[in-house]
Order: C-alpha cells, then sequence, then structure tokens
C-alpha cells in the first residue's frame, strides 16, 4: 500500500490513517468535524496530501493544542538532528527578499550534494511561495516544494538557515523572518514527517530563540540536541 500511497495525491480513509498512524474512525472524525482537510465522493472520504500539507504547515505552529503533528513523529523515532549537518546549516544569509533568499537555500542544497541543480530546487520552491507563502510568523519560515518526490531528493534532510539582518518574506504577520527550516524528503508522507518534527520543535520558544542567535553551526547541531535531550526527558 505504500508504494500505491506515494504514487499519488488523493488518499482514502484507510490510507491516510495508515500513513498518520490514526484509528481510522479518528480520521473520519478529524474529516467530518473539519479539522482536517477532505471532501466526499458518496459516503468515502477522499484526501488531497497537499491540501493536508498546507493545512498542517498552517495548524501545527499557530496553535498549541493541535496534535496530528506529534502522532505522526511519534511513529519515526529518528530524532531531527540525524536529519541535518553542518554542510546544510548556513547561519550567515545574505538574501534581503524572497526571491534571493529562497536562490540561496536552493544553492545551500545543491552544494551538500542533495540535490542535482539548484535551479531545479529554485523554481520549485517559488511555484509553492506564489500559492502561499511558507512563512509562519514570529520570524519563521518553512520553504519546501509543493510536491516533494523522489526526482528532486534522494533521500530526507533538512536544511537550516538564518538571516542575522531578517528577510522580507511576505509573512503572515508582515515580520522579517530570520529562521529558515527546508524539509527535503522523497515523497509526501515522509516530507509530512520532517514538517511535524519541525513543526514540533518550533513550539520550544526558548530553543528557537537560541537558535536565531546562534555563533555557529556546531552550536546549532548542539541546540537541536539539546532538544532532543527535552523531549525524551518529557
Amino acid at each position: 500500500m505504500k508504494d500505491n500511497v506515494k504514487n499519488t495525491n488523493i488518499l482514502t480513509t484507510q490510507e491516510l490513517s495508515i500513513y498518520l498512524k490514526l484509528n481510522e474512525k479518528t480520521v473520519l472524525r478529524l474529516a467530518q468535524s473539519g479539522k482536517i482537510p477532505g471532501y466526499k465522493i458518496g459516503n468515502q472520504w477522499r484526501f488531497n496530501i497537499s491540501a493536508i500539507d498546507e493545512y498542517l504547515q498552517d495548524n501545527i505552529i499557530k496553535t498549541p493544542s493541535f496534535n496530528i503533528g506529534d502522532t505522526i513523529s511519534a511513529s519515526d523515532i529518528m530524532p531531527l538532528s540525524r536529519f541535518t549537518d553542518k554542510s546544510l546549516i548556513s547561519i550567515h544569509l545574505k538574501a534581503r527578499d524572497q526571491e534571493a533568499a529562497i536562490r540561496e537555500i536552493a544553492s545551500i542544497a545543491f552544494e551538500a550534494g542533495i540535490v542535482k541543480t539548484a535551479e531545479h530546487l529554485m523554481i520549485k520552491l517559488d511555484e509553492r511561495e506564489k500559492m502561499l507563502s511558507t512563512a509562519v510568523g514570529k520570524g519563521i519560515a518553512i520553504p519546501h516544494p509543493r510536491n516533494p518526490d523522489d526526482e528532486l531528493f534522494q533521500n530526507s534532510h533538512v536544511v537550516i538557515a538564518r538571516s542575522t539582518k531578517g528577510v522580507d518574506y511576505n509573512a503572515p504577520d508582515g515580520k522579517p523572518v530570520y529562521l529558515f527550516f527546508m524539509p527535503c524528503a522523497p515523497d509526501v508522507i515522509l516530507h509530512l514527517k520532517l514538517l511535524s518534527k519541525i513543526s514540533k520543535l518550533l513550539k520550544e520558544k526558548n530553543i528557537v530563540r537560541k537558535l536565531m542567535d546562534v555563533r555557529s553551526k556546531s552550536e546549532t547541531i548542539k541546540l537541536l540536541l539539546e532538544y532532543e535531550r527535552i523531549t525524551v526527558a518529557t
């Protein structure tokens, strides 16, 4: 069933429940109450994976009680720090506007060897931003392609970038963006898992504040490890 889901953007209730690691009745209840986006064909619910992606981005970070992301991430024990390294981190982003930031972030991914061309990724990121800004407010953005696949990314990674001066990124609160997380995944399910891990991290205000003030790439990784120790302890 995994291969079938990876090759389609429309999921049944059963498929969505399997990949979100939720009981099928729970998925139905969430859909019926409007807590996740879906539509009915006759008596059957269907879910557009891209709509789920956008809904998670818009709600996980902004609503502390929203826990679907936590449920997804609980199914994958690999910590966030394992998806990044110094080659995927920049703490001196030079961009001052959205276009330049996308170009710079795409270059980080290319130079780290996780995409074949920076141009292809940049086009995909720009297409996504034109639909809806991936800035989520409070100085944070999560740029990503709309429909990630294994032609763009072969493995799962996370690019982290920090701007000291701030980037005009069309954020919903109108404020500059200082911290960028780009999930890089070879399919939409892994993308959702990375998105949920990032979203869970961003709820830790103390860690986020420290990430905005880091002085080295090593310190960035150290903070991720600190965050993981906190979550394990709790």
